[in-house]
């Protein structure tokens, strides 16, 4: 059990709250009557690559390979130095969700942590990452669709700072040396190193990977605050310490730069006009680049002043400002009304908070003689050769590199490998590639082996829905019992597994827009469910309710409507509601509670 020894709790950032559900219905699971003989299932050919597919197959790869809380791990570094990191990151998890609740939520996309320890293998990454909003020097963060991965660098433990944020903090920290003194001519001659964190990385990559999971998005500047606040939290078995800085009189690695906390960062450096600090994006050079980022330590001084700093004054007006840009861009004018001050006045704030850091950090202590449990050590094997091919080939087709890609894919298959789950990754590259005919067998033979991938599973519906609508079998050029059944089939196996993608209800409702048979009320229920899981998409919304009018069960369109018209704020989205709104019977009124 923890007691908690600061005066206040971390604020909640999660801004946006969850609509409660506005409408309730069946969940039964759609079905239809269809023969024995129409649902035979033929045999899967799967498709052969020649020689000219494949010119040169490299060797199999050495990797480890473990599975620990939302992650799949794969390294290629020494045991020692595999197990030492993986069994910090769970320790720095741990800490994490007990210290900051928020954090506990359950991944919406499977994620993968490649540790690339040697031979070069973080290279075919980086030339990519500006494809990626979240990366660093030594590591980067990819997300496409219902995937993700966190790649480091551990053979890289020094960084040279050739770039203008790098030039600008080593200035700050050597203001007298002769390389800086005469702008810069001399400096990549005499210029120290940067010394690499590997564990502060990987935090701090996994604080981003936290962050993309809120929606809306918090603002850049919010993240990388945030981000590296938390990625300095102390914790140790019986004590957690967040928000804690470093004392500026701390001397530095002799012949090194290292990463410092803002106040010994921005010392005697200029601050930037917070105008120009709130409008840099997630996608910028400056925000993918933090490592001696004077934006980055300015974000991380105005959070942290804001979450500890004079005696939490400002947590109120940082929740509001926060909240109102949800709906707008931030401005002098906004800012004002919700800090009571200028950019000018809050900019002297901070640049007194750097020099003089007057704070209180938040401690959780454990009770004398407890200490935390310990979470379960990671069991580390060798990777099979479809592990390593489909890892390594997801997250390069997410960094934009699609040769490398499509040879780590490739290659285990070609040795013989037929893992479903390789098999299901190897489909939908090629349905991401437009090879329809080649994606339809490695996805219907994913299927038939029953593999845990609902993209998978979408992907083989939408195929099976586009060959059926070349050729509909019902009337009216409507599909036919058996046609939906095939469609739905793939649909409802990717309903019952994770995450949940609101394509797949957007899928079913299409299917049975397009029925020749039309759908019973607990058919329907399972449009009920998707709107009530995804209730902040007005597309999904409106959807259902045109497909709940187009089979007459009006009273739901228009309860839909209502929901569309409470959860959107678009002035185009709100009349195409209101014009739906206005073709359907009006609801009637709630009955009145009868007396006693």
């Amino acid at each position: 059990m923890l007691t908690m020894k600061a005066c206040r709790i971390l604020p909640t950032l999660w801004l946006i709250g969850r609509v409660g559900a506005l409408c309730t219905g069946l969940w039964a699971q759609s079905s239809v009557n269809v023969s024995a003989a129409d649902r035979a299932e033929p045999a899967i050919e799967l498709p052969t690559f020649t020689v000219q597919d494949s010119p040169i197959l490299p060797e199999p790869e050495a990797w480890r390979y473990a599975r620990i809380e939302g992650f799949e791990v794969l390294s290629n570094s020494s045991n020692r130095t595999t197990q030492r990191l993986v069994e910090d990151f769970q320790r720095f998890h741990q800490a994490l969700v007990l210290a900051w609740p928020a954090a506990d939520i359950p991944s919406a996309v499977p994620t993968s942590l490649i540790l690339a320890g040697r031979g070069n293998k973080f290279e075919p990454f980086a030339p990519h990452i500006n494809l990626s909003p979240e990366v660093g020097s030594i590591s980067v963060s990819l997300r496409d669709g219902e995937l993700s991965a966190i790649v480091i660098d551990l053979e890289s433990t020094i960084l040279n700072l050739a770039t203008p944020e790098g030039i600008e903090a080593f200035a700050a920290q050597a203001p007298s040396d002769p390389a800086v003194e005469d702008g810069g001519a001399t400096l990549f001659q005499g210029m120290p190193n940067f010394v690499v964190d590997h564990y502060r990385q990987l935090y701090r990559e996994y604080i981003r990977f936290i962050l993309t999971q809120s929606q809306p998005r918090l603002p850049a500047w919010m993240e990388e605050g945030l981000a590296q606040i938390f990625m300095r939290m102390e914790f140790s078995p019986t004590r957690i310490v967040i928000g804690k800085v470093e004392d500026p009189n701390e001397v530095s690695i002799e012949g090194a730069v290292e990463d410092r906390d803002f106040n010994h960062a921005l010392h005697r450096r200029a601050l930037m006009p917070l105008q120009e600090m709130f409008s840099v994006t997630r996608d910028s050079t400056t925000a993918r680049n933090p490592l001696g980022n004077r934006w980055a330590k300015q974000s991380y001084a105005f959070v942290h002043l804001c979450l500890y700093g004079n005696q939490g004054k400002y947590q109120k007006g940082l929740l509001l400002f926060l909240s109102r840009l949800v709906g707008q861009p931030p401005s002098e004018e906004l800012f004002k009304e919700c800090f009571g001050m200028t950019y000018k006045q809050m900019l002297l704030q901070i640049r007194s908070y750097v020099d003089f850091t007057v704070y209180k950090a938040v401690v959780f202590q454990t009770k004398k003689g407890t200490k935390f449990e310990a979470p379960p050590k990671p069991v580390f094997r060798d990777a099979t050769d479809a592990e390593v091919g489909r890892i390594k080939g997801e997250a390069l087709r997410m960094a934009g590199n699609k040769a490398a890609a499509r040879m780590a894919l490739i290659a285990p298959y070609i040795r013989g490998s037929r893992d479903p789950q390789l098999l299901a990754s190897l489909g939908m590259y090629e349905y991401g590639e437009g090879e329809m005919a080649r994606a339809r067998k490695f996805l219907e033979a994913a299927a038939k082996e029953n593999v845990n991938r609902p993209r998978a599973y979408l992907q083989l519906a939408q195929l099976r829905f586009d060959e059926a609508m070349r050729k509909p079998l019902g009337a009216g050029w409507q599909l036919s019992a058996a046609q939906v059944s095939n469609i739905l089939d793939p649909l409802f196996v990717a309903r019952g597994q994770t995450p949940t993608l609101p394509e797949v209800y957007e899928m079913i409702a299409t299917v049975w827009s397009k029925s020749e048979t039309p759908p019973t009320a607990g058919n329907l229920a399972v449009i009920d469910e998707g709107v009530q899981r995804f209730l902040k998409r007005s597309d999904w919304i409106y959807q259902a309710a045109l497909l709940k009018q187009q089979y007459g069960f009006l009273e739901d369109a228009a309860v839909l409507a209502e929901i569309g018209l409470r959860v959107t704020a678009a002035p185009a989205e709100r009349q195409r509601f209101l014009t739906l709104k206005a073709s359907l019977p009006p609801l009637a009124p709630p009955a009145s509670p009868k007396s006693p």
